[in-house]
């Protein structure tokens, strides 16, 4: 059993903290002093003062789940001492620290990391990616993925709503769209221009509440990824994703848990069998691929990316 540490408290923490005393041993944590008596009662683990401290514990993996513009506080050190990480989304929240990470694990190839891309273990999502891939559509040429949520203002940290320190949409929705486009599609990006703004909080600059971004793909297809924080109360989320294909199309509803196909068989057709949800965390910690190490490096590159190209609505290209 893998002994783990934990930095940061924030809601994707429960990812791996549900494998505790299963795949993981909980060794201790490191939060802010106000999630301090809540992870000791939930996680059940002595909380250290620092994060050196936690790394003295004798850990295998450190599981970082803090502010977003944090995140490297706890990635540095725990790759420098040899511990495998989760992190939650995003990894970071600038291009000189990808750079960083980048070297740190080409230098040290043994180690692992894991980005929480949770929609790969959803079984619509892997319903979708199985269609795609089965030609049962022909081959894609229009993808259109949605990422909406209520904002819950009054609910979230300062941080969250800072998009200097969360990174903004990009970084903290939308990457999950990036890498659900090219993993459902097979396909590459090979090119990317993206916009975001805030237009129902104009009384607090630093919201990002909406954004998108125009992907071409390296098969010649297209896609556009958007999402947004506007939603009423009366919906808490709203994931889609529409493949349309040279024989077909298939739509993708996470709220509503469906999947239907249309193709030379059929109008709308749902999937009645989908595969089975599968915890990302406990497959890597298992040594599956349903997120290799390079996909979460890859979703992080392209939020970078577009995050960049809304700065100045200028197109960017997408290393290989």
């Amino acid at each position: 059993m893998k002994r783990v540490g934990i930095i940061g408290g924030e809601t994707h923490i429960g990812e791996i903290t549900a494998l505790n005393g299963q795949k993981v041993e909980i060794a201790g944590a490191f939060v802010r002093p106000d999630q301090a008596e809540a992870a000791r009662t939930e996680f059940g683990c002595p909380v250290f003062d620092s994060v050196d401290a936690l790394l003295d514990a004798g850990l295998d993996i450190v599981a970082i789940a803090n502010e977003n513009d944090l995140r490297m506080d706890g990635i540095v050190p725990a790759l420098e001492r040899g511990c495998d990480l989760v992190v939650d989304k995003p990894l970071c929240i600038r291009v000189d620290d990808q750079d960083r990470i980048e070297a740190m694990l080409n230098e040290q190839t043994h180690r692992k990391l894991l980005m929480l891309l949770t929609l790969r273990g959803t079984p619509v999502y892997m319903g979708m990616q199985q269609a795609v891939a089965s030609g049962r559509i022909g081959e894609p040429v229009f993808t259109h993925v949605r990422m909406a949520v209520r904002l819950k203002r009054e609910e979230r940290p300062p941080w969250f709503l800072d998009s200097q320190r969360s990174g903004g949409l990009f970084l903290d929705l939308l990457i999950h769209g990036l890498d659900a486009l090219e993993w459902i599609t097979g396909h590459s990006v090979v090119s990317l221009v993206a916009q975001t703004g805030n237009l129902d909080n104009p009384e607090d600059p630093e919201i990002r509440d909406h954004a998108s971004v125009y992907c071409r793909m390296d098969d010649g297809s297209t896609a556009i990824v958007e999402g947004q924080r506007m939603l009423p109360d009366s919906m808490g989320s709203d994931y889609r994703v529409h493949v349309a294909g040279t024989q077909g199309f298939a739509d993708l509803d996470l709220v509503a848990g469906t999947l239907r196909v249309t193709d030379p068989g059929g109008a709308d057709a749902p999937v009645e069998t989908l595969p089975e949800p599968i915890s990302v965390v406990a497959d890597w910690l298992d040594g599956g691929i349903v997120v290799p190490q390079s996909a979460s490096l890859r979703a992080n590159r392209l939020a970078l990316l577009a995050t960049a190209s809304s700065e100045d609505t200028c197109p960017r290209e997408v290393p290989t």
